[in-house]
């Protein structure tokens, strides 16, 4: 019996996978290596994001965005 309860944590390389799938949905590649520095762009990105603070995160949102934060 699998438990249902508990809440699914996915790490960066899951996230990093996912990201690089609507990558491709939305783009074509026709070059195996696009595939490659593609994922490692969005993994890269979220190693970035990980390290970065709350305040520096906000800085990037629109001001429309940031009015709905606070």
């Amino acid at each position: 019996m699998i438990n249902t309860t508990q809440p699914f944590e996915r790490n960066k390389q899951d996230i990093a996978l996912e990201l690089t799938k609507l990558h491709l949905n939305q783009y074509e590649t026709n070059h195996p290596d696009q595939l490659s520095k593609i994922y490692a762009k969005y993994y890269a990105l979220l190693e970035v994001l990980d390290l970065s603070s709350y305040d520096q995160l906000i800085d990037l949102l629109p001001d429309e965005l940031k009015q709905t934060i606070e």
